[in-house]
């Protein structure tokens, strides 16, 4: 039996259940032993790649929509906040970019934030950007404009499953059988307080919350209607068919048990857009999308940039278009992840 397992089943049998977001919360952070401890989970020989590790393209264009929209979203100094930027490749290309692009607003820029929980990633991160802050709480961040960039970052977080039965929902927990292994069951009492529980769910339909993402989003839509600025989510999708759960757990690539491994395996839930649309609704923010990523991308430039980097750099021509390939393809990551674009109430969209 592995560490984790132990640590795991020691709580419940301490607590006689824990909650599935306990349960993830342990797996994915622990310490010591969590998944995302690992130091290789991220790029070609980790357990995924992620889109801005695919293109320096993915941040480029991501920092012409920035710089395009600067006088509408912006329009003075402004800080830089990402949520999970792991190795930082995403913040350096996006940084990179704009400093070649318009020196002046690069200028503008005053401080860098990270909210990261890996102490290998900060470390690293440390490295890279000397003048970096990292933050757990929104509320530290100045009151400047704000740009938050969070890109695979919300399917990271630990969500509770509520399961609909006899009309009333129920929290699934988990326990442990005779044979003292994981199993799922429901809490003897359902849910009092309302959470936002879909409408028209049938009996066995699973709901999957994150009180962490829905404060996250809350505070960042508080910041950026008061000081200008904007939230781009670009991630998995959950869909209308994601009514049996939307947590995958994935081993060397292959989908497996929640309970396999862990802190071996990689967990992850589909965020839920349509819910992250209400709470900026409700803060009184204004929406783009979500749209997928290949159609982001295009709208973007992404064809006449890997057209231009073919010009000066021919011997790269087959790779360029894999990665383009790779970031839109409808078979690949370009219908799979979706872009939720968050800004203040005064924005202006000029592209989509």
């Amino acid at each position: 039996m592995q560490k984790l397992e132990k640590i795991l089943k020691k709580n419940i049998k301490a607590l006689g259940a824990i909650s599935v977001r306990e349960f993830m919360n342990i797996a994915l952070y622990h310490p010591d032993y969590g998944y995302y401890i690992k130091k290789d989970i991220i790029g070609k020989s980790g357990d995924f790649i992620t889109a801005p590790e695919v293109s320096q393209v993915f941040g480029e264009l991501i920092a012409n929509w920035i710089l395009v929209n600067y006088n509408s979203l912006i329009n003075g100094n402004f800080n830089y906040l990402e949520l999970g930027p792991g190795k930082g490749t995403l913040c350096k290309d996006i940084l990179r970019t704009i400093k070649k692009m318009d020196s002046n607003i690069f200028k503008k820029l005053e401080k860098i934030y990270f909210l990261e929980k890996a102490k290998y990633f900060k470390s690293n991160l440390k490295k890279n950007f000397k003048n970096c802050l990292f933050i757990e709480d929104i509320a530290a961040i100045g009151s400047k404009s704000l740009i938050v960039l969070a890109n695979e970052f919300f399917d990271a977080l630990p969500v509770n499953q509520y399961i609909k039965k006899n009309s009333k929902w129920y929290k699934r927990i988990i326990c442990l059988d005779n044979s003292d292994n994981f199993m799922f069951t429901l809490a003897k009492n359902p849910v009092l307080n309302e959470l936002s529980f879909p409408k028209k769910a049938k009996n066995g339909d699973i709901f999957e919350y994150s009180e962490y993402s829905d404060l996250l989003i809350t505070q960042i839509c508080k910041k950026i209607n008061k000081n200008n600025g904007a939230l781009i989510i670009i991630d998995y999708a959950k869909t209308n068919e994601d009514l049996n759960g939307a947590i995958t757990a994935i081993f060397k690539h292959k989908i497996v048990d929640l309970f396999y491994k862990p802190g071996l395996t990689d967990i992850s839930v589909k965020p839920d857009f349509d819910f992250y649309k209400e709470i900026a609704i409700k803060e009184n923010c204004k929406i783009i999308g979500p749209i997928k990523q290949g159609f982001f991308l295009q709208k973007l430039g992404i064809n006449e940039r890997i057209s231009q980097l073919i010009k000066y750099n021919p011997n790269l021509e087959e790779s360029l278009y894999k990665q383009k390939k790779r970031l839109t393809s409808i078979k690949e990551m370009g219908d799979l992840f979706k872009v939720l674009i968050i800004t203040n109430k005064k924005f202006s969209n000029t592209i989509f």
